[in-house]
């Protein structure tokens, strides 16, 4: 087959014929795959890719919503935590300070002479 021949053209022209078929197709199965992915979708082309860019929007701001809305949850979950921490130790302090008030009283008792009754063991 010669350079410029009129087979030359020919088979030009049909391999370019192909290649363009085969990029049609893949365009197709590209919008039909949208199609099934994008809810309310119809079988016109045009619409779908409309339909598509309108929900791919709106996931994006669905996505904005819900990181803004779990950052704050974290945030209150974070200070609720702070503020149950800081409550346990005031208590665990508390706690302490009463533990170390018996048991001066229990000196003092004992200082005096009183018996202490025994604490029960539960079984």
């Amino acid at each position: 087959m010669a350079l410029g021949s009129e087979e030359w053209h020919k088979q030009r022209k049909d391999n370019h014929k192909e290649v363009e078929r085969r990029r049609r197709e893949t365009i197709n199965e590209g919008i039909n795959e949208l199609a099934k992915i994008v809810p309310g979708c119809e079988k016109n082309k045009g619409s779908i890719l409309q339909r598509a860019v309108a929900y791919i929007l709106q996931l994006k701001q669905n996505e904005a919503q819900n990181i803004e809305k779990w950052t704050l949850e974290k945030l209150l979950t974070e200070q609720a935590i702070q503020e149950l921490s800081s409550s346990n130790d005031k208590l665990k302090t508390e706690c302490e300070r009463a533990y170390r008030e018996l048991t001066m009283w229990k000196n003092v008792a004992q200082a005096a002479g009183l018996e202490l009754p025994q604490p029960k063991n539960e079984s």
